[in-house]
């Protein structure tokens, strides 16, 4: 089985090192490298320094569709075609280029919940308590072609967007090739997507970070752990923005019903405890304006925070 892979981010990476060790990958195609970080220095994408390693033979087409690449990937004589997180729309004719006539994608929510760019981030700023990954084959609808195989994982309530995707990706890229040798030994069977049921998520934005404190102490951890590691949840502080990074949900039954959202109402050794709009929530990890993260105990040996000390929303237009 001849497996022409397309996949751009880290995420990917743990499925091209398994399909590479059960298969021959004939070819990674992913996004052309791209200025990063502080200094904007051109660095090519995770797959990409993997698929070097490997020895894959790397593509990466401004336009995936360009009909130079097209001869290319059928010069590579696919038997199938398999995508992880590449990030681009695949039109027909590439679709239907492998030797099987069509190609698989891996896409890291139980369809149809979550169909779009970010269903990692927005299942646990949802609250979702379970998630999954899914095996499907690629139509021209997005994430709406019929499902292979399907595993469903528990969110733990203290669970990142980040943790998350790196066992989405381990357990997806395990269920990739049992999926593919489904298809090798022609037992594989395709069921369609109940699409009543499907619902949607959207790229995220920076806005989505910003804590509301008049929402509940859950929807704010919700945004504290899916906002990691981008855009991180953030809030203003005596005149700075202060991004938080670590929350701890709280069961104390005082409500301080007569105390604004987003105050200090205690101070423990490794926390602060704030007022929600429902609730009260802890901060134990936060990064003031150029300075790295810290715990709430490295953070106030520089800079104090006391009881009735206000955190205020920051406006969407900044």
């Amino acid at each position: 089985m001849k497996i022409l892979f397309f996949g751009t981010p880290e995420i990917a990476i743990p499925s091209l090192q398994k399909l590479h060790t059960h298969f021959s990958v004939v070819g990674v195609v992913c996004q052309p490298d791209k200025p990063s970080g502080r200094h904007l220095r051109i660095t090519p994408p995770p797959i990409k320094v993997e698929a070097e390693k490997l020895g894959i033979p790397v593509f990466q087409p401004e336009k995936v569709n360009d009909p130079l690449y097209l001869q290319k990937f059928k010069e590579l004589q696919p038997d199938l075609g398999v995508v992880v997180a590449y990030g681009r729309f695949l039109k027909e004719e590439l679709l239907s280029l492998p030797k099987l006539g069509y190609i698989i994608n891996l896409h890291p929510s139980l369809l149809p919940r979550w169909r779009g760019p970010s269903p990692i981030q927005t299942a646990i700023l949802e609250g979702d308590t379970k998630t999954g990954v899914t095996i499907m084959k690629i139509s021209m609808e997005m994430d709406a072609g019929d499902i292979l195989l399907q595993e469903s994982t528990a969110i733990d309530i203290n669970e990142t967007a980040e943790e998350l995707a790196h066992r989405l990706s381990i357990m997806g890229a395990d269920l990739l090739i049992q999926s593919i040798h489904l298809i090798a030994e022609n037992k594989a069977i395709f069921t369609p997507q109940d699409h009543s049921k499907a619902t949607y998520c959207h790229l995220i934005e920076k806005k989505h970070g910003i804590i509301h404190w008049d929402l509940p102490a859950l929807t704010i951890h919700n945004c504290v752990r899916g906002c990691l590691p981008w855009p991180v949840a953030f809030t203003k502080f005596k005149d700075e923005i202060i991004r938080i990074y670590k929350t701890e949900l709280l069961t104390e039954s005082h409500n301080y019903n007569d105390v604004k959202p987003g105050t200090v109402v205690d101070i423990e050794k490794d926390k602060c405890i704030v007022k929600t709009g429902k609730g009260l929530i802890g901060i134990c990890m936060l990064q003031a304006p150029n300075r790295k993260p810290l715990t709430f105990r490295e953070y106030i040996n520089g800079k104090p925070i006391y009881v009735g000390d206000v955190f205020e929303d920051v406006s969407e237009n900044g």
